[in-house]
């Protein structure tokens, strides 16, 4: 099996969100020493892949954009689908998506 990530990007002049399957081995070139991982999430009994954990692994992955991209800054609230907030970088909110 080919091993494959997803990457994910914004572009400005689009406006766009975007995403995009990279080859592993297209990675391969890059020293471990430039590798680190933004993100990890165990996965298990405990972790199920649920609604809880696709929100929060989103809303992780959209917030990163945020200190590239100031313009999505405004954009940057993630509820709990309840509308309790559980990531808010809009002004004036700092909220990690981890506990305060």
């Amino acid at each position: 099996m080919n091993f494959q990530y997803l990457l994910t990007g914004y572009d400005p002049p689009t406006k766009t969100l975007r995403q995009f399957w990279v080859s592993a081995s297209a990675l391969d070139c890059i020293p471990d020493t430039q590798k680190r991982a933004f993100i990890e999430i165990p996965v298990n009994d405990q972790n199920p892949l649920d609604d809880e954990a696709a929100r929060r692994l989103g809303g992780t992955i959209l917030m990163s954009l945020v200190p590239q991209f100031p313009e999505l800054r405004p954009l940057a609230l993630i509820t709990d689908g309840q509308g309790n907030k559980i990531m808010d970088l809009t002004d004036g909110g700092k909220k990690s998506p981890f506990g305060d």
